[in-house]
């Protein structure tokens, strides 16, 4: 045996102790596993406390504002974890928008529940739209609407007026600049349609062709309407017979040019000729518009490129039967006819 071992051995209660020794051995080893089996226990039931925490429902906090929401978690023993974001309605601000755990989720005391917590609207003024083109504005809200949600709407119909400022451009708005947004605001504006005073000098187009014609007008985004019959006499098909105001005449901008056509005669086979009509909505500042002709066969043509303010759109063309004449607006369909099945649209 060890001398370790030996000491050990002696320091337990033994024979060759006397009887006092061996009793003041025995009351010191019976506190110590007294001790020992207390701090078992105690290590035991702090344990089984954790295991056994009180479990609480999550409350629902969505729509509530902060303060109320965390007094709310603050009663059941749970605590709030804030995270911040934009949102679409400036009223919003402080505002829970979600929370996770959700509602009725029973947890245990002592849980973090994070709340998603409204910072307002990224734009929480109205802007200064003094000096933008209508265009540019309209662009702008469809911008913020599509990646905020809806903020400002702009007022239709837009009203316009004669000013020094070039036409389509904003000169007055409605709200102010600055004015707070504390939900969906409407914005009307007031747009000018340019100086009252510009004219223009009316360019000839008689004898020629229609296409011709109408590609001169338009390219110059002079407003146009055409009329059709047949020839008479020794007057050649096809071509611009008359033309109201004449030539040479200095009239307003956006007079409107009264054209007379013959119907062409020589119109290849599988081809049809037709006057497109269509009623356009007034616009208040002129806009891009496209006719395009789309045959059977797939291939693509235009047929007129030019400004419109609207109103009576009229279109002379020579296409393939069964092709589809698509008017857009800024490349939105606005509508469509068949040739040789519809000529003609009201």
């Amino acid at each position: 045996m060890s001398p370790l071992t030996d000491r050990l051995l002696n320091l337990l209660p033994n024979q060759r102790d006397d009887a006092e020794t061996r009793h003041f051995k025995s009351i010191v080893f019976l506190s110590v596993g007294i001790l020992a089996l207390m701090i078992v226990v105690a290590v035991v039931a702090f344990f089984l406390t954790i295991d056994s925490a009180e479990q609480t429902m999550v409350p629902n906090l969505q729509g509530k504002d902060l303060a109320n929401a965390m007094i709310d978690l603050q009663d059941r023993g749970l605590y709030a974890r804030v995270q911040l974001r934009y949102s679409a309605n400036p009223s919003d601000k402080g505002t829970v928008l979600g929370q996770d755990p959700s509602a009725g989720t029973l947890v245990k005391a002592g849980r973090q529940v994070i709340l998603r917590v409204s910072r307002g609207a990224i734009i929480d003024r109205v802007e200064n739209y003094i000096g933008w083109k209508l265009s540019d504005l309209e662009l702008h809200l469809q911008t913020l609407s599509t990646t905020y949600g809806p903020l400002i709407q702009l007022q239709t119909p837009v009203t316009s007026i004669y000013d020094n400022a070039a036409a389509g451009t904003v000169i007055q708005q409605k709200p102010a600049p600055g004015t707070a947004l504390t939900g969906l605001t409407n914005l009307s504006v007031v747009v000018s349609l340019g100086p009252q005073s510009q004219s223009f000098k009316v360019p000839k187009v008689t004898n020629m062709s229609f296409q011709e014609a109408m590609s001169t007008l338009a390219k110059a985004n002079i407003p146009f309407v055409f009329t059709d019959r047949t020839a008479r006499g020794s007057e050649k098909a096809g071509v611009v017979i008359s033309q109201s105001p004449d030539s040479g005449s200095n009239v307003p901008n956006g007079t409107l040019i009264t054209l007379v056509m013959t119907d062409p005669t020589k119109v290849p086979n599988g081809s049809v000729f037709g006057l497109l009509q269509k009623n356009l909505p007034d616009y208040p500042v002129a806009v891009d518009l496209k006719v395009e002709a789309d045959a059977p066969d797939g291939t693509k043509a235009t047929l007129l490129e030019m400004k419109s303010s609207g109103g009576l759109l009229t279109v002379p063309y020579v296409v393939k039967d069964g092709t589809n004449i698509v008017v857009y607006s800024f490349d939105k369909e606005l509508f469509r006819i068949t040739a040789g099945t519809q000529s003609t649209g009201g």
